[in-house]
């Protein structure tokens, strides 16, 4: 109930401050004597186009991003549910946007193009791709310093299923695969890092069909109604919160590190002193089960996006 009424609180004062805004423009307009021009509003604060991607955790940190610049008086433009890393790069170097959240591994392997073997930490998968962005010819950008958590593929059984066969490893499973169905979506089928760098290493894996499911939320249904015996998520769902789901340890280290990091161009860097603070304050606030405790608030709760954010940056002091 206290979270509802600071909700409703924090609407209203919006509202009030819009209706005052508007109040002010008209008065403005009047006295200007009808003149059309003037070159915009000077009261304005800086500009920023805020990116993410087409998933759950990438529009929560998007989201944060902008509530953060917002509470800094800077006037956000969101474009958030925009594509994939690749849709996401093009629209940084062409302008479209600012910033947007991206993962060190997913530069590493699909901006980057880098082959195996992947870097053995998380320091030095962000310190090579760091080094690329800050040199890239086409548009200097930096990604700067990640979150302290990681999201990485994750590999999903019901525990009671998994238990009963005997998996516990990635080795178990491939070995029991011919028996099981896969519930897997269209990227991780084609992706350097996915379903063939699984095979690559666990060469045994041979499932007796995969489903390709591109909505996570079904592909954990699937699961749940015995659609799918296993399933491929990523380790900060908040599904996984649930003692009811494993994930099969991978233990020969397949993936490369993914660490969620603001990327943002140099030339908006250059323009705003205070942007890269502002950013690294989001990032240093999160951890891996504040992460999976917000997406599981969207996912599990239907609570909306910019209300799971703002509680988040109220709670953490980032805004107010």
């Amino acid at each position: 109930m206290m979270g509802e009424r600071v909700k409703n609180k924090n609407r209203l004062i919006r509202a009030v401050t819009a209706m005052l805004v508007a109040a002010l423009v008209f008065v403005a307009a009047a006295c200007g004597g009808g003149s059309s021009g003037g070159g915009g509003d000077s009261s304005s604060g800086p500009s920023v186009s805020v990116g993410s991607k087409k998933f759950t955790e990438q529009i929560l940190l998007g989201e944060m991003y902008a509530q953060a610049y917002e509470d800094e008086g800077y006037d956000v433009e969101r474009k958030l549910n925009l594509g994939s890393e690749q849709v996401m790069d093009k629209s940084l170097q062409d302008g479209t946007i600012d910033v947007y959240p991206e993962y060190t591994g997913t530069a590493y392997v699909a901006i980057l193009k880098l082959p195996l073997p992947y870097p053995e930490t998380e320091k030095e998968t962000y310190e090579q791709v760091a080094e690329f962005y800050k040199n890239r010819k086409d548009t200097p950008m930096q990604m700067l310093e990640p979150a302290p958590f990681e999201n990485n593929y994750g590999i999903v059984m019901l525990t009671k299923e998994a238990d009963k066969l005997g998996i516990e490893t990635l080795d178990d499973l491939a070995a029991k695969s011919d028996q099981l169905v896969f519930s897997s979506y269209s990227e991780f089928q084609n992706r350097s890092d996915g379903y063939d760098n699984m095979k690559k290493n666990y060469p045994q894996l041979d499932f007796k069909d995969i489903k390709i499911v591109n909505d996570l939320g079904i592909r954990y249904k699937a699961l749940a109604e015995g659609e799918a015996d296993v399933g491929i998520g990523f380790t900060t769902d908040g599904q996984l919160a649930s003692p009811e789901l494993k994930v099969i340890k991978d233990t020969k280290v397949i993936w490369p590190k993914y660490y969620p990091a603001p990327v943002v161009t140099q030339e908006f860097l250059d323009k705003n002193d205070d942007a890269k603070k502002i950013l690294d304050e989001v990032s240093a606030s999160l951890n891996a089960d504040k992460m999976r405790a917000l997406n599981g608030k969207v996912d599990l709760e239907q609570e909306d996006y910019e209300d799971v954010a703002q509680q988040h940056l109220e709670d953490e002091g980032i805004i107010n």
